[in-house]
């Protein structure tokens, strides 16, 4: 939406805490005359922020969230073309980039890459980071030796990208809570659980894709084989309360990744993975109507929306890392352009193949061209046939999203049994185009 006239102080300023834009920045070109704020130009809300094709959403000098097009990219330039979301240009090859991805690929650490690999997802569900004592669980840095076997047969096998999911639920032994169930702080194990993550990463030569929420975050707050689990969704949809999740929780880990040596290991934050599972009613941006799954805490896609946009201003204040949204079906492929995110991630199965096949939902009949787009998850031992529609093998696939423009793909999973993980699954393509997926 477009707006040029804010409203009244007194709203503007709970506008400001609603959207968690911390207040009026003070600008030259900003204005408040009496009771009114002047808000600025399209124009000038683009070039504030060196931004210059695409959608782009931000909280604007009076409080207010708004969605403006920045324009588009004229002659061989494109929109993120150099990998800076909003920002028309070219991949260039550089004496620090003698092979970047011909086609799709995320921009990091000077280089062009098609992220290829497998998500982890974890290896102790929801314990990985701070552990969880009741179950014997203990956390990255006291299993150490456990987690870096694990990242050295997901490089072995051809993974040079690492999806790893952190608080899938909040019941981790490193979590305080304050009477509200809300994170009061993080504690325990999680900063040393993350900073060797991020040291065996480096030791392995991977890089890492950190997953910091899930849809099952929504599941109603309850006991869980003998743990109290607490959901997120009241946290959504309440300001003061996802204050605190954000001050306690998101900004401490963004920190703490800050701090490590080896932070050029961790590509991006994915805020959340499906976070349409965890959805009800309309999509905002044209796709199908969000239908979620019955036991969850259910938010509306403007609560979700906002969710994400004060979750990626807190990051974007902590931590040098990229930041994207685990989609969960390219039928919702616009769900998440209003978002400040540096490219989009969607997941594939063989039910998608059936219904939205690729070979004719492409990124351009989307309209999916502005960003990167990653393809986060598919089946491990690739699609099955469906009708006219052939069976593909994990390399076929990831050949067929390399030609169509896709960034990445990884395959799901190391360690779901109903994934079958295979050594060789996804070394071919790997092999095959061996500089332009690594780092």
């Amino acid at each position: 939406m477009r707006r040029s006239w804010a409203r009244l102080a007194t709203s503007w300023a709970l506008g400001a805490v609603l959207s968690g834009c911390g207040g009026y920045s003070g600008a030259d070109d900003n204005r408040l005359w009496g009771t009114l704020c002047i808000a600025v130009s399209d124009d000038a809300f683009c070039a504030q922020r060196g931004k210059d094709c695409g959608l782009v959403t931000y909280t604007d000098n009076c409080g207010q969230v708004r969605c403006v097009s920045c324009g588009t990219c004229a002659g061989d330039l494109t929109c993120a073309g150099a990998g800076v979301a909003n920002v028309c240009g070219k991949a260039t090859v550089t004496a620090h980039d003698a092979c970047p991805a011909p086609r799709g690929g995320v921009q990091w650490d000077g280089k062009k890459r098609f992220l290829y690999g497998t998500n982890f997802p974890w290896l102790s569900w929801g314990g990985d980071f701070g552990g969880v004592a009741a179950w014997n669980v203990p956390g990255v840095d006291a299993e150490s030796d456990r987690y870096d076997s694990a990242l050295k047969t997901m490089k072995t096998a051809g993974a040079n990208v690492i999806r790893w999911w952190m608080f899938p639920r909040l019941f981790s032994d490193g979590l305080s809570f304050n009477p509200d169930n809300t994170p009061a702080a993080i504690g325990g194990s999680i900063t040393a659980d993350v900073a060797t993550a991020l040291r065996l990463a480096d030791a392995n030569d991977v890089y890492l894709i950190l997953t910091l929420f899930s849809f099952d975050n929504f599941r109603t707050s309850t006991y869980e084989a003998g743990i109290y689990s607490r959901s997120i969704g009241p946290m959504v949809v309440d300001p003061a309360m996802r204050a605190r999740l954000l001050d306690n929780l998101v900004r401490p880990l963004a920190q703490a990744v800050e701090a490590s040596p080896y932070k050029k290991q961790m590509i991006a934050w994915e805020i959340i993975n499906e976070p349409e599972w965890a959805m009800a009613g309309a999509d905002k941006y044209g796709g199908s109507n969000f239908i979620p799954q019955t036991d969850l805490d259910q938010v509306t896609h403007d609560e979700m929306e906002s969710f994400v946009n004060e979750t990626s201003a807190v990051l974007r204040a902590h931590s040098s890392a990229l930041i994207t949204i685990g989609g969960a079906s390219i039928k919702w492929a616009n769900a998440w352009t209003h978002t400040d995110i540096d490219f989009y991630e969607l997941h594939y199965y063989d039910w998608m193949y059936q219904w939205y096949p690729y070979p004719y939902i492409t990124l351009q009949s989307t309209g999916l061209t502005d960003k990167p787009v990653v393809l986060g998850e598919y089946p491990e031992q690739g699609l099955s046939e469906m009708g006219e529609l052939p069976s593909r093998t994990p390399a076929q696939f990831a050949s067929d999203l390399w030609a169509q423009g896709y960034a990445g793909a990884l395959s799901w999973a190391f360690n779901d049994p109903l994934f079958r993980w295979d050594d060789g699954a996804i070394k071919d393509f790997g092999a095959a185009n061996g500089c332009e997926t690594s780092f």
